[in-house]
């Protein structure tokens, strides 16, 4: 399974248990106003105007702090689930470098990823597995060197020799990217 199919999965996951997270936390804000409409028919029954209007201002407060802790559950659970969706996803970033899509996408990520660092020397820094597939994407770029280094995330990383400019396209780096905008929509979705 390719990178880009596992992130779709990913975020389709994400959707299904997001829809279920709010469709519970929308029905226990509908029990409670159902609960505090109750609570407020009785006070009207019972109550002078004046009490009515005490009761009824409760009433709202209690109801405003309900959907405040609902929201704010609902947040905590979409952010718990994303952590979930994450620390799986980072768990899988090793199997996909060796995947025949990643392989097949690399040259194309490569060329973007050197256009940030256009006209200087640079050192492109990759898992010694990588080598031979980033060897072939460097091919015949003479500003161009090839520093295998094993133990680092998977993907590959370009640094200016002069330091000025690095591009980071570990893969770990690019799901980092995905997080911030999986988190913005999240609370987009919160707000609504």
């Amino acid at each position: 399974m390719g990178l880009d199919e596992l992130i779709d999965r990913l975020e389709r996951d994400a959707d299904a248990r997001v829809a279920s997270i709010e469709a519970r936390a929308k029905s226990d804000a509908e029990a409670i106003l159902a609960v505090a409409d109750q609570a407020s028919a009785r006070a009207a029954e019972d109550a002078l105007a004046r009490r009515h209007e005490q009761r009824r201002g409760t009433l709202d407060r209690q109801i405003a702090e309900a959907k405040h802790r609902a929201r704010g559950d609902r947040l905590r659970a979409e952010h718990a689930l994303l952590e979930r969706v994450m620390k799986r996803a980072g768990a899988l970033l090793e199997e996909a470098t060796q995947s025949e899509t990643y392989a097949s996408a690399l040259p194309e990520r490569v060329t973007e990823a050197l256009r940030f660092v256009e006209g200087r020397a640079v050192r492109v820094r990759c898992l010694p597995s990588l080598a031979p597939a980033m060897r072939r994407a460097i091919a015949g770029r003479d500003d161009v060197t090839l520093e295998e280094v094993p133990g680092m995330p998977a993907g590959f990383s370009i640094l200016a020799h002069d330091g000025s400019v690095g591009v980071d396209e570990t893969l770990a780096a690019r799901l980092e990217r995905l997080r911030a905008r999986l988190f913005i929509e999240l609370l987009a979705e919160v707000d609504r």
